[in-house]
């Protein structure tokens, strides 16, 4: 199984919430600090995958997505134990 990537930093409340929920489920990621003072968020590549050019961010094998509580509710669906919701 492929990892998830997730562009966020630890500093990053609403990227915090990502990571937790990742850990809580097992879920494998690589990570790319992006934001504030790592920069990456404003490039033309990452301004692609999320045009407001916030984090987090994540790659769930070719599926992108953005927006903090959009990304737990997929990641709840798609990999937590009850997906029947």
């Amino acid at each position: 199984m492929k990892k998830i990537h997730i562009w966020g930093r630890l500093n990053s409340i609403n990227a915090q919430k990502v990571f937790w929920l990742c850990e809580d489920l097992h879920i494998e990621f690589d990570r790319t600090n992006a934001g504030l003072e790592f920069g990456v968020n404003k490039t033309p590549t990452y301004l692609e995958m999320n045009p407001n050019g916030l984090v987090p961010v994540i790659d769930d094998n070719g599926f992108v997505l953005w927006e903090s509580h959009s990304i737990l509710r997929y990641l709840a669906k798609n990999y937590g134990a009850d997906n029947s919701y």
